[in-house]
């Protein structure tokens, strides 16, 4: 039975001349390649009957037929190609085994029957790129034959394909006839595979970053000439799962192949792996993938990563001590020697329980650090605890320190301090008008040594009715712990000595030394003599420095003498001005029969918001009266 396939258009030269036929071949001819892997694939042949990747080519339809009897054991069995009409010349039939893209045919060993009659000529040929004859192998004769081997190797690289054809060559045309032909079977073809496979590595495992844990190595392969055979993947030079070789179409008990791609084009592998078990360790892991297409002497096709893997946490512990000069830093030594730190935190609560209360924590040169504010919160013990993760997700958290004794504070941790501070030694002095009295203060530890290098806040805050904001200034203490100055003149007032402490100390503040200022009166020179009746005129100042006076002072003018035994007041009570100075007239009665003697003299008596000590007295001023 005949059968006719679809036909495709092509024109075979045969018959060329000897130079020209040299030229062509060069040009078709591709360069060899070092990596090139062969294999064999056997078609039409007892141990493979079939014939997938046969071709079966012609110009017309209706000149040359097909019959496939390779699965025949008789004589006959074989791929046929035979006349049917007569034929023009070029009119051929063509069966054809061409080579995978990047793979070329480079040596066949068939069985074939070859008769040329009537115009028609048979031939064995390679077939280039182009899809012209590009050398021939076996030609017909015009005579009866049975089958015959031929063989042919090439060390040039290869062709594009091999055929086998029956041509019309008669310049007037081929009569039918039913003696042409050309019948092959048995056919061996070595392929050389050039190109070797790609490969990507795949598996959560070959993405960037750091890994720990389980997950996944993959690859994914491909190959256009004779497919993918085997993938293998190594961590760190060792072999490891999802190593494996491919399944392809071999003829059984021999290397050789039914097909001229006999392994899948592309294949994926994927595996489970535990970056914490052997190939793998901790820090930078080799992984190579490679893929390996069918055939002899080929290089495979590979691709490497580095994975990245920690299994390990961080190595934490608190300091073995607190820092004596700064005990409410918090310390732990933290390091990660492999895929380094990502986040870090250091938190306390009461030893009794309760929640977490988490500190601004810092790295600084391989620790981390903490500062506690202990005396916000109330005396007792606290536990402390230090988390650390690194880049691959790792945690470590530690309560305890290097020891391993906990990590337990007792609150507050820095320690108490006293400010005892006095004016000439007390904590309550009176002093004169305008003087600067001398102030002293001494600082503390709560063992009784003095605190030197402390920089304390001196606050002088005036008595009400003053004009003065408080004064403050810092001084700080000397090796003795002691601060020593002079206050400010102006009235009455209390003076607190503040310390905000120090990373070692907690702040103190002292009682309050009350500084009472004795007020100043003053009353001007009058006559020594005055007749009786006449006026005089008193007048004086009071000392105001520092004291508001938007309505003046309340002041007395006092009188003592003939018969007046104690000061009492002149008429009433009067004010003076804004700044502290008064002036009072006065009339001596008329009625004097002997000359009397006064002393006079002013009163500042007390006031609501008058900032000096009250009462407060001038120096009496003496005159005589005489009578008209």
């Amino acid at each position: 039975m005949i059968k006719m396939p679809t036909s495709r258009t092509g024109r075979g030269m045969l018959a060329i001349a000897g130079g020209c036929l040299l030229a062509l071949l060069g040009a078709w001819l591709s360069p060899p390649s070092a990596a090139a892997g062969t294999y064999e694939v056997v078609q039409c042949d007892r141990s493979n009957r079939d014939f997938f990747d046969a071709s079966f080519d012609r110009v017309n339809g209706g000149d040359y037929g097909f019959l496939y009897r390779c699965e025949e054991d008789e004589d006959a069995s074989s791929l046929q190609i035979r006349p049917i009409t007569g034929a023009p010349k070029g009119r051929y039939g063509r069966i054809s085994w061409p080579a995978p893209e990047g793979a070329r045919i480079s040596g066949v060993d068939v069985e074939a029957r070859l008769r040329d009659d009537a115009g028609h000529e048979a031939s064995l040929s390679f077939i280039g790129d182009g899809g012209s004859v590009a050398g021939t192998i076996a030609s017909g004769r015009d005579a009866a034959t049975g089958f015959q081997r031929f063989h042919r190797e090439l060390g040039d690289g290869g062709r594009a394909a091999f055929a086998a054809s029956l041509e019309c060559v008669a310049g007037g045309g081929c009569q039918a006839s039913d003696q042409a032909k050309a019948w092959v079977r048995s056919v061996h073809l070595t392929v050389s595979d050039r190109r070797p496979p790609s490969v990507v590595p795949g598996g959560s495992l070959s993405a960037a970053g750091w890994h720990r844990g389980s997950g996944n190595l993959g690859a994914t392969a491909s190959d256009q000439g004779s497919g993918v055979r085997r993938l293998e993947l190594s961590v760190n030079g060792r072999s490891v799962p999802p190593t494996r070789t491919v399944p392809c179409d071999v003829i059984p008990g021999s290397a050789k192949v039914r097909r001229m791609r006999p392994c899948p084009p592309a294949y994926s592998v994927e595996a489970a792996a535990d970056t914490a078990a052997p190939p793998f360790v901790d820090g930078p892991n080799a992984l190579r993938v490679c893929a390996y297409d069918y055939g002899s002497g080929a290089e495979p096709g590979c691709s490497s990563r580095t994975v990245y893997v920690d299994n390990s946490p961080p190595v934490l512990a608190f300091a073995g001590r607190q820092d004596r000069e700064d005990p409410e830093l918090i310390r732990a030594a933290v390091s990660d020697p492999h895929s380094g730190l990502a986040g870090w935190s250091i938190s306390y609560r009461p030893r009794s329980g309760g929640a977490w209360r988490d500190l601004g924590t810092r790295l600084v040169g391989g620790e981390l650090q903490a500062r506690v504010d202990s005396s916000a919160e109330r005396p007792g013990a606290y536990v402390f605890r230090a988390i650390a993760a690194d880049r691959a997700g790792n945690l470590a958290m530690s309560t305890s320190r290097a020891d391993g004794s906990d990590m337990v504070l007792d609150f507050p941790l820095r320690e108490r301090t006293r400010i005892r501070a006095s004016v000439a030694g007390m904590s309550r002095a009176e002093v004169a008008y305008g003087s600067r009295p001398r102030f002293e203060a001494v600082v503390r530890d709560a063992s009784g040594d003095p605190v030197d290098g402390a920089a304390v806040e001196v606050v002088e805050r005036f008595a009400a009715g003053s004009a003065l904001e408080p004064v403050g200034r810092t001084l700080t203490t000397d090796g003795h712990g002691r601060v020593r100055a002079r206050l400010l003149r102006g009235p009455s007032r209390t003076v607190v000595v503040r310390w905000d402490g120090s990373r070692r100390y907690l702040g103190a503040e002292s009682a309050p030394v009350d500084v009472d200022v004795r007020g100043r009166a003053r009353i001007g020179a009058v006559p020594r003599n005055v007749r009786a009746g006449r006026r005089i005129v008193f007048k004086g100042s009071i000392g105001a420095l520092g004291a508001a006076l938007p309505k003046g002072k309340l002041v007395e003018l006092q009188v003592r003498g003939s018969g007046i035994r104690r000061f009492r007041t002149v008429g009433h009570a009067f004010r003076t001005d804004r700044r502290g100075h008064w002036r009072m007239r006065y009339r001596f009665d008329r009625f004097y029969a002997e000359p009397a003697r006064f002393r006079f003299r002013l009163r500042v008596p007390r006031e609501r918001r008058w900032p000096y000590a009250a009462p407060t007295f001038s120096r009496p001023r003496g005159l005589t009266v005489r009578p008209r």
